[in-house]
Protein backbone atom coordinates (compact mmCIF):
# COMPACT_ATOMS: atom_id res chain seq x y z
CA UNK A 1 0.00 0.00 0.00
CA UNK A 2 1.42 3.30 -1.05
CA UNK A 3 1.81 6.02 1.32
CA UNK A 4 -1.17 8.55 -0.56
CA UNK A 5 -3.77 5.84 -0.04
CA UNK A 6 -3.02 5.82 3.68
CA UNK A 7 -2.63 9.81 4.23
CA UNK A 8 -4.08 12.27 1.18
CA UNK A 9 -2.18 15.64 1.36
CA UNK A 10 -4.03 17.68 3.71
CA UNK A 11 -5.22 14.81 5.69
CA UNK A 12 -2.34 14.78 8.77
CA UNK A 13 -1.55 11.50 8.74
CA UNK A 14 1.13 9.51 7.40
CA UNK A 15 3.58 6.50 8.34
CA UNK A 16 4.66 8.90 11.29
CA UNK A 17 1.07 8.80 12.69
CA UNK A 18 0.45 4.72 12.79
CA UNK A 19 -0.73 3.43 16.06
CA UNK A 20 2.32 2.36 18.57
CA UNK A 21 1.31 -0.84 19.13
CA UNK A 22 1.07 -1.46 15.47
CA UNK A 23 5.15 -0.49 15.08
CA UNK A 24 5.67 -2.24 17.49
CA UNK A 25 3.99 -5.14 16.21
CA UNK A 26 5.37 -5.11 13.00
CA UNK A 27 9.03 -4.31 14.29
CA UNK A 28 9.12 -7.10 16.11
CA UNK A 29 8.28 -9.66 13.28
CA UNK A 30 11.09 -7.29 10.77
CA UNK A 31 14.12 -9.71 9.77
CA UNK A 32 17.50 -8.07 11.34
CA UNK A 33 18.36 -6.08 8.32
CA UNK A 34 15.12 -3.94 8.05
CA UNK A 35 15.01 -4.07 12.28
CA UNK A 36 18.30 -1.81 11.61
CA UNK A 37 16.88 0.20 9.49
CA UNK A 38 13.94 0.99 10.91
CA UNK A 39 14.54 3.99 13.38
CA UNK A 40 15.59 6.01 10.28
CA UNK A 41 12.37 6.14 8.96
CA UNK A 42 11.37 9.08 10.95
CA UNK A 43 11.49 10.27 14.75
CA UNK A 44 8.01 7.96 15.67
CA UNK A 45 9.76 5.30 14.65
CA UNK A 46 12.92 5.86 16.07
CA UNK A 47 10.60 6.29 19.56
CA UNK A 48 8.83 2.81 18.25
CA UNK A 49 12.34 1.14 17.97
CA UNK A 50 14.12 2.11 21.31
CA UNK A 51 10.99 1.56 23.80
CA UNK A 52 10.33 -2.12 22.10
CA UNK A 53 12.57 -5.20 23.54
CA UNK A 54 14.56 -6.44 21.26
CA UNK A 55 14.05 -9.35 22.16
CA UNK A 56 10.72 -9.58 21.19
CA UNK A 57 10.94 -11.01 17.90
CA UNK A 58 7.96 -13.61 16.67
CA UNK A 59 10.53 -15.94 15.14
CA UNK A 60 14.09 -16.39 16.15
CA UNK A 61 16.39 -14.98 13.46
CA UNK A 62 17.84 -16.71 9.89
CA UNK A 63 21.14 -17.42 10.98
CA UNK A 64 24.19 -15.60 8.69
CA UNK A 65 27.44 -16.90 8.07
CA UNK A 66 30.16 -14.49 9.14
CA UNK A 67 32.41 -14.42 5.73
CA UNK A 68 36.35 -14.24 5.21
CA UNK A 69 37.99 -10.74 3.74
CA UNK A 70 39.23 -10.40 0.70
CA UNK A 71 42.65 -9.17 0.67
CA UNK A 72 43.04 -7.75 -2.40
CA UNK A 73 39.46 -5.72 -2.30
CA UNK A 74 40.20 -1.56 -3.26
CA UNK A 75 39.18 0.19 -0.08
CA UNK A 76 38.54 -2.92 1.64
CA UNK A 77 37.45 -2.11 5.41
CA UNK A 78 39.29 -3.69 8.08
CA UNK A 79 37.21 -2.62 10.75
CA UNK A 80 34.17 -3.68 8.74
CA UNK A 81 32.74 -7.51 9.19
CA UNK A 82 31.13 -9.38 6.01
CA UNK A 83 28.23 -11.33 7.14
CA UNK A 84 26.02 -13.31 4.53
CA UNK A 85 22.09 -13.52 5.32
CA UNK A 86 20.86 -17.00 4.46
CA UNK A 87 17.13 -15.50 3.72
CA UNK A 88 18.23 -13.32 1.73
CA UNK A 89 21.27 -14.83 -0.15
CA UNK A 90 22.88 -11.12 0.05
CA UNK A 91 25.74 -10.18 2.17
CA UNK A 92 25.86 -7.12 4.41
CA UNK A 93 29.64 -5.27 5.68
CA UNK A 94 29.21 -3.99 9.19
CA UNK A 95 31.43 -1.60 10.91
CA UNK A 96 32.96 -3.31 13.91
CA UNK A 97 34.73 -1.76 17.77
CA UNK A 98 38.03 -1.85 17.67
CA UNK A 99 40.11 -4.28 17.60
CA UNK A 100 39.60 -4.11 13.99
CA UNK A 101 37.91 -7.21 12.38
CA UNK A 102 40.06 -8.14 10.35
CA UNK A 103 42.44 -9.12 13.51
CA UNK A 104 39.98 -11.14 14.89
CA UNK A 105 39.45 -15.04 15.38
CA UNK A 106 36.03 -15.91 15.94
CA UNK A 107 36.17 -19.09 18.88
CA UNK A 108 32.36 -19.07 19.47
CA UNK A 109 29.47 -18.00 19.05
CA UNK A 110 25.86 -18.10 20.94
CA UNK A 111 22.14 -18.01 19.60
CA UNK A 112 21.47 -14.83 21.79
CA UNK A 113 23.63 -12.93 19.19
CA UNK A 114 27.09 -12.94 20.62
CA UNK A 115 30.55 -13.82 19.43
CA UNK A 116 33.27 -14.71 21.65
CA UNK A 117 36.71 -13.53 19.64
CA UNK A 118 40.28 -13.77 20.35
CA UNK A 119 41.87 -10.97 18.66
CA UNK A 120 45.82 -10.39 17.50
CA UNK A 121 47.06 -10.71 21.24
CA UNK A 122 44.92 -13.18 21.83
CA UNK A 123 42.70 -11.30 24.40
CA UNK A 124 39.03 -12.50 24.31
CA UNK A 125 36.02 -10.25 24.22
CA UNK A 126 32.23 -10.62 23.79
CA UNK A 127 30.93 -8.89 20.72
CA UNK A 128 27.42 -8.57 19.59
CA UNK A 129 28.93 -7.99 15.81
CA UNK A 130 24.82 -6.52 15.30
CA UNK A 131 24.85 -3.51 17.71
CA UNK A 132 28.72 -3.01 18.74
CA UNK A 133 28.19 -3.98 21.93
CA UNK A 134 32.07 -5.35 23.28
CA UNK A 135 32.60 -6.65 26.84
CA UNK A 136 36.08 -7.70 27.58
CA UNK A 137 36.70 -11.10 29.12
CA UNK A 138 39.78 -11.49 31.74
CA UNK A 139 43.10 -11.30 30.08
CA UNK A 140 44.80 -14.60 28.36
CA UNK A 141 47.72 -14.41 31.24
CA UNK A 142 45.25 -15.05 34.07
CA UNK A 143 44.86 -18.55 32.21
CA UNK A 144 45.79 -21.29 35.10
CA UNK A 145 47.87 -22.82 32.61
CA UNK A 146 49.52 -19.58 31.24
CA UNK A 147 51.89 -17.07 32.32
CA UNK A 148 53.15 -13.77 30.24
CA UNK A 149 56.42 -12.27 29.43
CA UNK A 150 56.42 -8.62 29.75
CA UNK A 151 58.07 -5.23 28.48
CA UNK A 152 58.45 -3.22 31.34
CA UNK A 153 55.56 -0.85 29.81
CA UNK A 154 53.52 -4.01 30.32
CA UNK A 155 53.33 -4.95 26.85
CA UNK A 156 52.95 -9.08 26.03
CA UNK A 157 56.22 -10.01 24.09
CA UNK A 158 55.91 -13.36 24.73
CA UNK A 159 53.18 -16.18 26.67
CA UNK A 160 54.29 -19.58 28.85
CA UNK A 161 52.49 -22.28 28.68
CA UNK A 162 52.86 -24.75 31.27
CA UNK A 163 52.04 -28.20 30.76
CA UNK A 164 51.27 -29.54 34.02
CA UNK A 165 47.59 -31.13 34.27
CA UNK A 166 46.22 -34.55 36.17
CA UNK A 167 44.53 -37.28 33.71
CA UNK A 168 42.39 -40.20 34.55
CA UNK A 169 44.67 -43.57 35.61
CA UNK A 170 44.85 -45.80 32.95
CA UNK A 171 41.79 -48.06 34.63
CA UNK A 172 40.02 -45.18 35.29
CA UNK A 173 37.40 -46.45 33.30
CA UNK A 174 36.38 -42.91 31.05
CA UNK A 175 33.36 -41.32 31.85
CA UNK A 176 33.27 -41.24 35.62
CA UNK A 177 36.04 -43.21 36.27
CA UNK A 178 38.26 -44.43 39.46
CA UNK A 179 39.77 -41.91 41.25
CA UNK A 180 43.32 -42.90 41.07
CA UNK A 181 45.34 -40.26 39.07
CA UNK A 182 48.62 -39.71 37.48
CA UNK A 183 49.92 -36.13 36.74
CA UNK A 184 50.85 -35.19 33.03
CA UNK A 185 54.35 -32.85 32.75
CA UNK A 186 55.19 -31.91 28.80
CA UNK A 187 57.80 -29.25 28.77
CA UNK A 188 56.62 -25.66 28.45
CA UNK A 189 56.19 -23.65 25.66
CA UNK A 190 56.71 -20.61 24.78
CA UNK A 191 54.01 -18.71 22.37
CA UNK A 192 53.95 -15.47 20.36
CA UNK A 193 51.19 -13.25 21.74
CA UNK A 194 49.12 -13.87 18.36
CA UNK A 195 50.15 -17.67 18.75
CA UNK A 196 48.10 -18.58 21.95
CA UNK A 197 44.34 -18.04 20.44
CA UNK A 198 45.56 -21.39 17.76
CA UNK A 199 47.25 -23.38 19.88
CA UNK A 200 44.82 -23.11 23.04
CA UNK A 201 41.33 -21.74 22.04
CA UNK A 202 39.61 -24.64 21.13
CA UNK A 203 35.80 -23.60 21.11
CA UNK A 204 34.18 -21.14 23.76
CA UNK A 205 30.36 -21.09 24.76
CA UNK A 206 28.42 -18.11 26.02
CA UNK A 207 26.68 -20.09 28.94
CA UNK A 208 24.74 -17.00 29.58
CA UNK A 209 24.82 -13.56 27.88
CA UNK A 210 25.74 -10.13 29.03
CA UNK A 211 23.15 -7.86 30.55
CA UNK A 212 23.53 -4.30 30.07
CA UNK A 213 22.84 -2.20 33.41
CA UNK A 214 23.73 1.91 32.94
CA UNK A 215 25.26 3.37 36.29
CA UNK A 216 24.63 7.06 36.43
CA UNK A 217 27.50 9.23 36.91
CA UNK A 218 27.57 12.66 37.90
CA UNK A 219 26.80 15.31 37.28
CA UNK A 220 24.91 14.25 34.32
CA UNK A 221 23.18 11.30 35.01
CA UNK A 222 22.02 10.44 31.42
CA UNK A 223 25.55 10.24 29.90
CA UNK A 224 25.97 7.35 32.48
CA UNK A 225 28.70 4.29 31.79
CA UNK A 226 27.57 1.22 31.07
CA UNK A 227 28.42 -1.94 32.72
CA UNK A 228 27.36 -5.29 31.76
CA UNK A 229 26.21 -8.18 34.52
CA UNK A 230 25.06 -11.93 34.60
CA UNK A 231 27.65 -13.40 31.96
CA UNK A 232 29.09 -16.59 31.98
CA UNK A 233 31.83 -17.76 29.29
CA UNK A 234 33.04 -21.45 29.38
CA UNK A 235 36.23 -22.13 27.67
CA UNK A 236 38.00 -25.46 26.19
CA UNK A 237 41.44 -25.30 26.33
CA UNK A 238 43.45 -27.58 24.18
CA UNK A 239 46.09 -29.44 24.38
CA UNK A 240 45.85 -29.07 28.19
CA UNK A 241 41.88 -30.75 27.47
CA UNK A 242 40.81 -28.30 29.99
CA UNK A 243 37.42 -26.45 31.14
CA UNK A 244 37.88 -23.18 32.23
CA UNK A 245 35.20 -20.27 33.57
CA UNK A 246 35.13 -16.65 33.59
CA UNK A 247 31.90 -14.24 35.23
CA UNK A 248 30.47 -10.79 35.21
CA UNK A 249 32.99 -9.55 37.48
CA UNK A 250 35.86 -12.04 37.52
CA UNK A 251 39.53 -10.42 37.20
CA UNK A 252 40.72 -14.07 36.23
CA UNK A 253 39.97 -17.08 34.50
CA UNK A 254 38.87 -20.30 37.06
CA UNK A 255 39.37 -24.29 36.27
CA UNK A 256 36.26 -26.06 36.32
CA UNK A 257 37.49 -29.52 35.98
CA UNK A 258 39.51 -30.10 38.49
CA UNK A 259 41.29 -32.64 38.21
CA UNK A 260 40.63 -32.89 34.78
CA UNK A 261 39.64 -36.76 33.37
CA UNK A 262 39.10 -36.42 29.42
CA UNK A 263 39.37 -34.35 26.00
CA UNK A 264 37.10 -32.29 26.25
CA UNK A 265 35.34 -31.50 22.29
CA UNK A 266 32.16 -29.66 22.61
CA UNK A 267 29.49 -28.09 25.60
CA UNK A 268 26.10 -27.21 25.39
CA UNK A 269 23.95 -25.24 27.56
CA UNK A 270 20.90 -26.98 29.23
CA UNK A 271 17.74 -25.37 28.06
CA UNK A 272 16.03 -25.50 31.13
CA UNK A 273 12.04 -25.72 30.82
CA UNK A 274 10.82 -26.10 34.26
CA UNK A 275 10.04 -22.68 37.01
CA UNK A 276 12.06 -19.87 35.97
CA UNK A 277 12.50 -20.94 32.42
CA UNK A 278 11.57 -17.29 31.13
CA UNK A 279 14.36 -15.59 33.63
CA UNK A 280 17.46 -16.02 31.12
CA UNK A 281 19.90 -15.66 34.16
CA UNK A 282 18.46 -19.05 35.62
CA UNK A 283 17.92 -20.74 32.84
CA UNK A 284 21.15 -21.07 31.08
CA UNK A 285 23.20 -22.45 34.17
CA UNK A 286 23.65 -26.31 33.44
CA UNK A 287 26.18 -27.02 30.95
CA UNK A 288 26.56 -30.39 29.07
CA UNK A 289 30.22 -31.28 28.72
CA UNK A 290 31.02 -33.80 26.14
CA UNK A 291 34.89 -35.27 25.69
CA UNK A 292 36.45 -36.65 22.68
CA UNK A 293 34.84 -40.78 23.66
CA UNK A 294 31.03 -39.65 23.54
CA UNK A 295 30.64 -39.00 27.30
CA UNK A 296 28.84 -36.23 28.54
CA UNK A 297 28.70 -34.84 31.73
CA UNK A 298 27.01 -31.86 33.23
CA UNK A 299 28.02 -28.82 35.73
CA UNK A 300 25.40 -26.41 37.55
CA UNK A 301 27.45 -23.28 36.98
CA UNK A 302 25.14 -21.43 38.96
CA UNK A 303 26.16 -23.64 41.95
CA UNK A 304 30.14 -22.92 41.40
CA UNK A 305 31.50 -20.16 42.60
CA UNK A 306 34.74 -18.89 41.57
CA UNK A 307 37.89 -19.79 42.19
CA UNK A 308 36.86 -23.21 43.30
CA UNK A 309 35.53 -25.84 40.78
CA UNK A 310 31.71 -27.12 40.32
CA UNK A 311 31.63 -30.88 40.69
CA UNK A 312 30.17 -32.55 37.99
CA UNK A 313 27.30 -35.23 37.49
CA UNK A 314 27.20 -37.89 34.88
CA UNK A 315 24.82 -37.86 31.90
CA UNK A 316 25.58 -40.16 29.38
CA UNK A 317 28.21 -43.19 28.62
CA UNK A 318 30.77 -43.01 25.75
CA UNK A 319 29.40 -43.39 21.92
CA UNK A 320 30.75 -45.65 19.48
CA UNK A 321 31.09 -44.07 15.72
CA UNK A 322 30.68 -47.34 13.24
CA UNK A 323 32.72 -45.46 10.86
CA UNK A 324 36.58 -46.13 10.55
CA UNK A 325 37.47 -42.83 10.32
CA UNK A 326 35.74 -41.80 13.42
CA UNK A 327 39.20 -43.44 15.57
CA UNK A 328 41.14 -40.85 13.49
CA UNK A 329 40.46 -37.39 15.52
CA UNK A 330 41.33 -35.33 12.29
CA UNK A 331 38.93 -37.13 10.59
CA UNK A 332 35.44 -37.17 12.63
CA UNK A 333 34.73 -34.09 14.75
CA UNK A 334 31.75 -34.39 17.17
CA UNK A 335 29.91 -32.47 18.06
CA UNK A 336 26.73 -32.46 21.32
CA UNK A 337 23.11 -31.34 20.55
CA UNK A 338 20.14 -30.39 22.72
CA UNK A 339 17.21 -31.16 20.45
CA UNK A 340 15.03 -30.17 23.60
CA UNK A 341 15.11 -30.15 27.57
CA UNK A 342 17.14 -33.38 28.33
CA UNK A 343 16.86 -34.81 24.67
CA UNK A 344 20.68 -35.00 23.53
CA UNK A 345 21.95 -35.67 20.26
CA UNK A 346 25.69 -36.44 19.08
CA UNK A 347 26.77 -35.58 15.50
CA UNK A 348 29.84 -37.45 14.38
CA UNK A 349 30.89 -35.29 11.11
CA UNK A 350 33.26 -36.99 8.85
CA UNK A 351 35.06 -36.34 6.35
CA UNK A 352 37.71 -36.95 3.48
CA UNK A 353 40.62 -35.94 1.40
CA UNK A 354 39.94 -32.92 -0.51
CA UNK A 355 40.16 -34.37 -3.72
CA UNK A 356 36.79 -36.48 -2.63
CA UNK A 357 35.00 -33.45 -3.66
CA UNK A 358 35.67 -31.63 -6.38
CA UNK A 359 33.88 -31.18 -8.84
CA UNK A 360 30.78 -30.52 -6.99
CA UNK A 361 31.13 -27.03 -7.04
CA UNK A 362 32.80 -24.19 -9.17
CA UNK A 363 34.98 -22.26 -8.55
CA UNK A 364 37.37 -24.84 -7.00
CA UNK A 365 39.50 -23.82 -4.02
CA UNK A 366 43.29 -23.83 -4.32
CA UNK A 367 43.75 -25.39 -1.19
CA UNK A 368 42.01 -27.57 0.70
CA UNK A 369 43.20 -29.80 2.75
CA UNK A 370 39.88 -32.15 3.43
CA UNK A 371 36.08 -31.85 3.35
CA UNK A 372 33.12 -33.00 5.03
CA UNK A 373 31.67 -35.72 3.26
CA UNK A 374 28.60 -37.30 5.82
CA UNK A 375 27.44 -37.00 9.49
CA UNK A 376 25.84 -40.32 11.65
CA UNK A 377 23.52 -39.03 14.40
CA UNK A 378 23.54 -40.70 17.69
CA UNK A 379 20.18 -40.33 20.07
CA UNK A 380 20.85 -40.72 23.74
CA UNK A 381 18.18 -42.94 25.17
CA UNK A 382 17.80 -42.78 28.85
CA UNK A 383 16.86 -45.96 30.31
CA UNK A 384 14.06 -46.51 33.29
CA UNK A 385 14.66 -47.11 36.76
CA UNK A 386 17.55 -49.33 37.49
CA UNK A 387 18.65 -49.50 33.65
CA UNK A 388 21.50 -48.06 31.73
CA UNK A 389 20.72 -45.50 28.82
CA UNK A 390 22.53 -45.73 25.81
CA UNK A 391 23.59 -43.83 22.36
CA UNK A 392 20.89 -45.24 19.85
CA UNK A 393 22.55 -44.84 15.99
CA UNK A 394 20.23 -43.10 13.72
CA UNK A 395 19.65 -44.06 10.44
CA UNK A 396 19.19 -41.50 7.31
CA UNK A 397 15.16 -42.36 6.96
CA UNK A 398 15.00 -41.90 11.05
CA UNK A 399 17.08 -38.38 10.87
CA UNK A 400 13.91 -36.78 9.55
CA UNK A 401 11.74 -37.91 12.45
CA UNK A 402 14.59 -37.00 14.84
CA UNK A 403 15.93 -33.83 13.77
CA UNK A 404 11.39 -32.47 13.38
CA UNK A 405 12.27 -31.11 10.10
CA UNK A 406 14.82 -28.66 11.82
CA UNK A 407 18.53 -27.84 10.97
CA UNK A 408 21.57 -28.60 12.23
CA UNK A 409 24.33 -25.96 12.86
CA UNK A 410 27.72 -26.64 13.47
CA UNK A 411 31.14 -25.40 13.84
CA UNK A 412 32.87 -23.26 16.21
CA UNK A 413 29.41 -21.79 16.63
CA UNK A 414 26.79 -22.83 19.29
CA UNK A 415 25.89 -26.67 17.99
CA UNK A 416 22.15 -25.37 17.49
CA UNK A 417 18.55 -27.43 16.49
CA UNK A 418 17.35 -24.49 13.62
CA UNK A 419 13.84 -24.36 12.88
CA UNK A 420 13.29 -23.87 9.15
CA UNK A 421 12.60 -20.95 7.55
CA UNK A 422 10.98 -21.82 4.37
CA UNK A 423 13.35 -20.57 2.78
CA UNK A 424 17.53 -21.25 2.65
CA UNK A 425 17.42 -22.39 5.83
CA UNK A 426 15.97 -26.48 4.68
CA UNK A 427 14.73 -28.96 7.46
CA UNK A 428 16.73 -32.16 7.89
CA UNK A 429 20.04 -30.49 6.79
CA UNK A 430 23.63 -30.05 8.18
CA UNK A 431 24.88 -26.61 7.87
CA UNK A 432 28.93 -26.63 8.79
CA UNK A 433 32.02 -24.33 8.88
CA UNK A 434 35.17 -25.22 9.30
CA UNK A 435 36.89 -26.21 12.84
CA UNK A 436 38.90 -28.67 12.13
CA UNK A 437 42.57 -28.36 14.21
CA UNK A 438 43.41 -24.78 13.65
CA UNK A 439 46.88 -23.35 13.06
CA UNK A 440 48.01 -19.71 12.24
CA UNK A 441 49.05 -21.50 9.03
CA UNK A 442 45.87 -23.10 8.16
CA UNK A 443 43.60 -20.06 8.70
CA UNK A 444 45.63 -18.42 6.22
CA UNK A 445 46.49 -20.54 3.89
CA UNK A 446 43.68 -23.24 3.96
CA UNK A 447 40.42 -22.76 1.97
CA UNK A 448 37.32 -23.53 4.53
CA UNK A 449 35.48 -26.23 4.44
CA UNK A 450 31.58 -25.08 4.77
CA UNK A 451 28.71 -26.15 3.09
CA UNK A 452 25.36 -27.84 3.30
CA UNK A 453 24.89 -31.44 3.65
CA UNK A 454 21.08 -33.11 2.59
CA UNK A 455 20.78 -36.05 5.14
CA UNK A 456 18.32 -37.45 2.67
CA UNK A 457 19.52 -37.52 -0.38
CA UNK A 458 23.69 -36.93 0.66
CA UNK A 459 23.73 -34.05 -1.43
CA UNK A 460 26.64 -30.96 -0.97
CA UNK A 461 27.30 -27.68 -1.52
CA UNK A 462 27.86 -24.39 -0.53
CA UNK A 463 25.76 -21.62 1.16
CA UNK A 464 23.90 -19.71 -1.86
CA UNK A 465 25.75 -16.51 -2.57
CA UNK A 466 28.52 -17.55 -0.74
CA UNK A 467 30.87 -19.49 -3.24
CA UNK A 468 33.16 -16.75 -4.29
CA UNK A 469 33.77 -15.37 -0.95
CA UNK A 470 34.61 -18.77 0.44
CA UNK A 471 37.62 -18.60 -1.96
CA UNK A 472 39.52 -15.61 0.66
CA UNK A 473 40.13 -17.89 4.14
CA UNK A 474 40.95 -14.98 6.73
CA UNK A 475 38.56 -14.70 9.05
CA UNK A 476 37.54 -17.88 8.94
CA UNK A 477 33.94 -18.47 8.69
CA UNK A 478 31.31 -18.85 11.42
CA UNK A 479 28.09 -19.31 12.22
CA UNK A 480 26.16 -15.64 13.49
CA UNK A 481 22.56 -15.81 15.06
CA UNK A 482 22.09 -12.45 14.70
CA UNK A 483 20.50 -10.32 17.29
CA UNK A 484 19.48 -6.67 18.15
CA UNK A 485 19.86 -6.73 21.97
CA UNK A 486 22.26 -5.35 24.14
Amino acid sequence: MSMSKLAAPGDGGGWADLPRDLLESVLASLPVPDRLRFPAVCTAWHSAAASTSPTAAAAPPSPWLMLPSNPTARGRRAAAAKFLSLAEGRAYSIPQPPPVASDRLVVGSSPDGWLVTADAHSELHLLNPVTGAQVALPPAATLPFVSAARLPDGHVVSYDLRCRFAAAAADGGGCGGGEEEEVLVLPPEMLAPDMLRFEVYEKAIVVSPPQRRKTPTLPSPAAGETTWEGYAVLLICHPLSRLVVARAGDAAWALLDAPARRCWVDAVVHADAGPGAADVGRRRQVVYAMDAAGCVEAWDMGAATAPAPARSRKVAPPCRCSSRSCAMSAACRKYLVELAPGRLLQVHRLREAAHARYGCWEPRPERVEYTTTGVELFEWGAAGAGGVGRWVEVDGKGASSVLGGRALFLGKSASLCVPADGGEVRGNCVYFTDDGPWSHERCHEVAPDVGVLDLAGGSYRPPRGAARDLLWKWPPPVWVFPSCAT
